[in-house]
């Protein structure tokens, strides 16, 4: 048996930032060899995006992996590794190398009861390990991530019976350059995902995080700190133990350069204790360069609850980028900045919740064009200490002379928000809130799919259940039922309440395609893909 070291403490006070983007010449790389490699050879569904301007780079080595795997396999198709072996860096897998999970449960493994990855690649050349197309890989407990410049991606890990002690993070990003991709990361013992100061560059893409940690204030779903940049973009959070999304820094400064952009977080803090937020951003030290756009927050319960924190109420922060999100229930408290752009926000507060709350000098603010909903007269804004107040008593506090207006006492008709995922063509997140109580909604992918490819759509609180719709798309709209889903039930632990429905005011989808008209790999038995005439199979 293979030395380990000992597992990494588990620091309960950090946080995570961003500002990584895609980049435009080198992510193709290993994309492209992934599904040539996996024997599905179709172009327009390996990059990261079907309209950016990416290399080709020729095919590199692909190996596999298996539950049934073995340390003395060769990684191949039909002789494949264990995943220890596999992660923990053979001298075959090179950078760009692709190392596909089949499908199974992954129990019981070596480094505590969970996996590390030594895996290193390079920044033009990662390494990819990926769940083998139309299978499903379960990673039990958690994965640590040591070696730089390695993507994880499509599969799930799972704690299936976490106990309170000891609490460990379901994915542990302590490495240069990772990326953790359309990952469903659920019932850690810690937070869902957490991405150390160290992890320079990091990215958490599209990934589904929900029913993490099992301390009040301490575990979330998303923890992230940088000190370089950090990219949270596309993620779906609800039901986390505290934080849904959670950037702190302590007792280090680590918060810079975070983007978050387009996740969805949503009644979080509901197992823990109701004062937390879907988005926090702010520490002991200040935040510089964050941008938080394009985000979506929905509760249940809205009484004196948050749903976002940006800034904290300790230090004064630098510079923050505040535009285009959608905030439905609890206060947008907004700590102090030197410098904000605060437009094109909506924020809605039912009928008992806050609206805004601000801190700190507002000079180098400027706020502008933002919609609000609710009772304009409601005391539901505040600056600083002073009492709450209403809209027109807030501007009088802040100066602000035109930050945005009432548009109505609640949103009307139905909202749809459909944003593609730029690592798999064919695949979407669908945000819905369907203030008209419609049974389905209507909802164009015209933009996502192609007629005659084939389809489904789950709903992201039951996303291994039956899907909500499917089939091979014509064109037409999909009709999406807006059915209240009851989500997941924490794991190995009692709740003094039953998980939230949001449904059907509000619910979260996530397209994908289930071919792409040419192959499927992994539809077809191991045998019968060897002997597939149209090249379906894997390769020899």
């Amino acid at each position: 048996m293979r030395n380990l070291p000992a597992p990494f403490p588990v620091m309960r006070s950090l946080g995570a930032h961003t500002l990584l983007r895609i980049e435009g010449g080198w992510v193709r790389f290993a994309l492209t060899s992934l599904l040539l490699s996996a024997a599905c050879v179709s172009q327009d569904a390996t990059g990261p995006s079907a309209t950016a301007q990416f290399a080709f780079f020729d095919p590199t080595p692909a190996f596999y992996v298996s539950p049934t795997g073995s340390p003395s396999g060769d990684g191949s198709f039909t002789n494949p590794w264990d995943l220890a072996t596999a992660l923990d860096g053979p001298a075959a897998v090179t950078p760009g190398s692709t190392i596909w999970l089949r499908g199974g449960t992954y129990s019981d493994g070596p480094y505590y009861g969970g996996y590390l990855s030594n895996l290193t690649g390079t920044a033009a050349a990662p390494i990819v390990v990926r769940q083998f197309p139309g299978e499903h890989a379960t990673v039990t407990k958690f994965l640590v991530v040591r070696g730089g410049y390695t993507w994880y991606w499509g599969f799930e890990v799972v704690h299936t019976l976490p106990q309170v002690a000891p609490q460990l993070f379901g994915i542990d990003d302590q490495a240069p350059g990772a990326k953790f991709i359309n990952l469903v990361v659920h019932d850690a013992t810690g937070s869902g995902i957490f991405i150390w100061p160290q992890a320079s560059d990091a990215e958490v893409y599209g990934s589904i995080s929900y029913n993490n940690g099992r301390t009040d204030n301490l575990d979330h779903g998303i923890y992230c700190q940088s000190q370089t940049s950090t990219l949270l973009r596309d993620n779906i959070v609800f039901d986390n133990w505290a934080f849904g999304i959670h950037c702190f820094d302590k007792p280090v400064p680590a918060l810079q350069n975070i983007a978050l952009e387009g996740n969805v977080a949503f009644n979080d803090y509901v197992w823990g204790v109701p004062s937390d937020a879907d988005i926090f951003v702010g520490g002991h030290f200040p935040a510089s360069g964050i941008v938080i756009d394009q985000n979506y927050t929905y509760r249940t319960n809205d009484a004196d609850t948050k749903a976002a924190d940006i800034g904290y109420n300790l230090v004064v922060n630098d510079d923050i980028v505040f535009t285009n999100n959608y905030f439905v229930g609890g206060w947008a408290h907004l700590g102090a900045w030197a410098t904000a752009t605060v437009a094109g926000n909506t924020l809605f507060d039912f009928s008992d919740g806050g609206m805004v709350w601000n801190m700190g000098t507002l000079s180098g603010q400027a706020w502008k064009g933002n919609t609000f909903f609710g009772d304009s007269t409601a005391l539901a804004w505040r600056y600083d200490t002073s009492t709450v107040t209403t809209f027109d008593g807030w501007r009088t506090l802040t100066g602000f002379a035109d930050p945005g207006t009432y548009a109505g006492s609640a949103p009307t008709g139905v909202k749809i928000v459909v944003r593609p995922n730029r690592y798999e063509p064919g695949r979407a997140n669908i945000i819905v809130y369907n203030w008209a109580q419609q049974s389905t909604v209507s909802v164009d992918v015209s933009g996502i799919l192609q007629a005659g490819e084939r389809y489904v759509v789950q709903n992201a609180q039951d996303f291994y259940g039956a899907p909500a719709a499917g089939g091979i798309y014509t064109g037409d709209p999909l009709q999406l039922p807006m059915v209240g889903v009851t989500p997941p039930i924490p794991l190995g632990t009692t709740t003094a309440q039953p998980p939230p429905v949001t449904g059907p005011t509000f619910n979260v989808f996530v397209l994908m395609t289930t071919s792409r008209g040419r192959c499927i790999p992994g539809a077809l038995g191991d045998s019968e893909q060897s002997a597939d005439p149209e090249g379906c199979g894997p390769p020899p």
